[in-house]
């Protein structure tokens, strides 16, 4: 059921309000859990389909591997970020993480890919593959986050539905990446994130007419980095990963003036870096892992084509 189902005016708006409802427990919009069971009742009939983001080749591969697809998931989060206290300080004191701020991205992330879930569980699915993560906003001054996370959901074939309440991985290992993964023995468990956005107050170098290096935000870029990393590990322990791959890396310094009245204002840099990569672990004994070489038969410039 969707909105343009109702016939009055007053329909449509509790079907609008009850539908915002389920989003602020943390659910999905009622006209997309409608659509996916309806989708999911289709399965293994003559009007059965899918909507898929893989290609031709990932599509193979994923067949390959064991897995069919069910059809294209996504979860996303519009998050308002609260009111962050600037701590005063001067010349590199002061410098600290901005925890209002990192923590708006891990709720907003845990929104989205939580929704992502739901709607393979949805679909009865044992995974999500290939997934695309996307993430705006955060920057200082600004107010909301939008995570997005859209993939293709997967079940093994001729296997029954995963038993309820069993939670789906999902990786964003593209379609040839997770076939290769299968066949050397191992599997994906989790998406694993790390995030920090620290503050650095400047110190006198920052001042230079010169060439140099600022060193009191190299180090603080490092900080940044060894605090998400940290925390992208600790996700992939938690889940029982024994690795991550496919590790990507978004990081930024940007300089801003905030105003401080009478006349002055104070100058910061806001440091902001994020890893993430999909937690695999051993599928099977080391003894009976399948080992394949896999050639790029394509021009790397135009695109590759794994066999």
């Amino acid at each position: 059921m969707s909105y343009n189902d109702f016939a009055s005016d007053a329909e449509r708006q509790r079907f609008q309000e009850a539908s915002q409802e389920s989003i602020r427990r943390g659910g999905l919009p009622l006209n997309a859990i409608a659509r996916l069971q309806d989708q999911e009742k289709r399965s293994g009939t003559p009007s059965e389909f899918f909507t898929s983001d893989l290609s031709a080749n990932e599509l193979l591969l994923t067949h390959e591997c064991g897995f069919a697809p069910l059809g294209q998931v996504m979860g996303s989060a519009v998050y308002n970020v609260g009111y962050q206290y600037l701590p005063t300080g001067w010349y590199g004191v002061g410098s600290q993480e901005l925890a209002v701020i990192t923590q708006a991205h891990y709720d907003a992330r845990n929104l989205a890919f939580g929704r992502l879930r739901d709607e393979a569980k949805l679909l009865k699915a044992d995974g999500v593959v290939g997934v695309r993560f996307l993430m705006k906003g955060g920057d200082w001054g600004g107010e909301m986050l939008e995570y997005q996370a859209i993939g293709t959901a997967v079940r093994r074939t001729g296997a029954p539905p995963p038993a309820p309440g069993r939670e789906p991985f999902v990786s964003n290992l593209t379609g040839q990446d997770h076939w290769m993964l299968r066949k050397a023995g191992f599997r994906p468990v989790g998406f694993s994130f790390g995030n920090c956005t620290w503050l650095q107050y400047p110190d006198w170098r920052s001042m230079s007419w010169y060439n140099t290096e600022l060193p009191n935000l190299t180090q603080a870029m490092y900080t940044a980095r060894a605090l998400a990393m940290e925390r992208m590990d600790a996700e992939t322990r938690r889940v029982g990963g024994t690795g991550i791959l496919d590790v990507k890396v978004d990081d930024n310094i940007r300089e801003i003036e905030v105003d401080n009245g009478n006349n002055s204002s104070q100058r910061y840099y806001i440091i902001t870096f994020t890893a993430y990569g999909t937690a695999i672990a051993p599928d099977v004994p080391a003894d009976d892992r399948e080992t394949k070489l896999v050639v790029s038969l394509a021009d790397p410039i135009q695109g590759s084509i794994n066999l």
